[in-house]
């Protein structure tokens, strides 16, 4: 049974498909947002038989194509050679014409397969020449060599696969040969906007909402947003509404000890239209991660979804995250590690409403005229047909 309506496709016309692609995934959920709900879902709109294939499948369907299951992987560190053997049996079986494949722990699958004449194309989401510096691996003095390995692999795979994506523009210079870039650039229409839309609006007039969707780390600036929230109660009502997974046990067991989190309303991991419901329904967004690794050049998803829905925010003062200010201020940038700073600005946006509402405003229309996924979604499909067609 089909967990969203299946998608209007032209194949469904004809009886037809112009080919088929399979996205694999075994560390992902069938509900990923930028591989499903953007690239996936495009080309089943376009008319390609597209297979999900991830860790696990609690569906068959899922947008109105075909999810399969790949089963728990094994090791860690060196999970992507240790199960790129049964990967690439699996992959053999789906006879597909494009082999969609995400970082890294297909690294080694991505060559494997271009060795046995597939078609693959590889979309590789951060930039991990930097990005395991952030990871809890032990012994730690393997995070660099790991961080250097994978990046040697990725140059090697821009110049075997049919493509590489990436999001970040100095991935480009950096990975070489058939790199494209594809920003994380929001949804604006679609089954899952729809699916945002028909949740009920919530909305406490007798207090101010926050909010933060996203995986939750120090680096992504957990004590950051606990300290503010605490303050921003000391002037006026507000609360701070989080949605996203915590990085471990400890971590959340420590934050629920902070005195800010008696303001915090955390829901836990939830679906991607009831996330983007949360920040419909907040006063302002808050991205305040720390200037470690590849965040100050990262391609932030949470920032459009903020603009896309004309809610102001408050953001690290990143020059790569200040591209959509440069015909009007949508947001505030702050130094993430400067608590007054945040805290003035978070107050200045709760005690304006017309600013909120002139931030939101050009936001959003920064979004829908001039960087949203239909803007990249030509693109890919343009770079499967040529991979098919290698």
């Amino acid at each position: 049974m089909d967990a969203e309506p299946k998608p209007q496709k032209e194949s469904q016309m004809t009886g037809g498909s112009v080919g088929k692609i399979v996205f694999f995934m075994p560390l992902d959920e069938h509900e990923q947002v930028r591989a499903v709900h953007k690239q996936a879902w495009t080309l089943s709109s376009a008319g390609y038989d597209v297979e999900i294939a991830v860790k696990a499948a609690p569906v068959t369907k899922y947008l109105g194509m075909k999810v399969s299951a790949v089963g728990s992987s094994k090791g860690y560190v060196l999970r992507p050679l240790l199960n790129s053997r049964r990967w690439f049996r699996i992959c053999r079986s789906k006879q597909a014409d494009v082999f969609v494949l995400r970082n890294p722990d297909c690294i080694f699958l991505a060559l494997i397969l271009t060795m046995a004449g597939q078609n693959v194309v590889y979309d590789s989401q951060e930039d991990f020449s930097r990005r395991p510096l952030l990871r809890d691996i032990r012994p730690a003095f393997l995070k660099p060599i790991i961080a250097q390995t994978l990046t040697f692999l990725e140059r090697l795979l821009a110049r075997r696969v049919a493509a590489v994506l990436v999001t970040q523009a100095q991935q480009v210079q950096q990975l070489g040969g058939r790199t494209f870039l594809q920003p994380n650039a929001p949804l604006i229409d679609g089954p899952i906007l729809d699916a945002t839309r028909s949740i009920p609006r919530v909305v406490a007039p007798d207090r101010d909402t926050l909010v933060y969707v996203g995986q939750i780390t120090e680096y992504r600036g957990v004590w950051q947003m606990l300290d503010i929230v605490e303050r921003v109660n000391m002037a006026r009502p507000c609360t701070l509404k989080i949605a996203g997974r915590f990085a471990d046990s400890d971590l959340q067991r420590e934050a629920k000890n902070h005195p800010g989190w008696q303001y915090v309303d955390y829901v836990g991991e939830v679906s991607h239209a009831e996330s983007l419901s949360l920040i419909r329904d907040a006063d302002v967004g808050l991205a305040l991660l720390m200037p470690v690794a590849d965040f100050p050049t990262s391609s932030i998803t949470k920032l459009y979804e903020y603009m896309t829905f004309g809610i102001p925010f408050v953001a690290s003062n990143f020059p790569a995250w200040r591209v959509a200010s440069e015909n009007g201020v949508p947001g505030i940038y702050v130094d993430p590690q400067s608590p007054d700073e945040s805290l003035e600005a978070i107050i200045r946006l709760l005690e304006d409403p017309e600013l909120r509402t002139s931030m939101g405003e050009i936001g959003a229309q920064y979004i829908a005229n001039e960087f949203n996924w239909n803007i990249y979604a030509t693109p890919f499909v343009e770079i499967i047909a040529a991979a098919q067609n290698r």
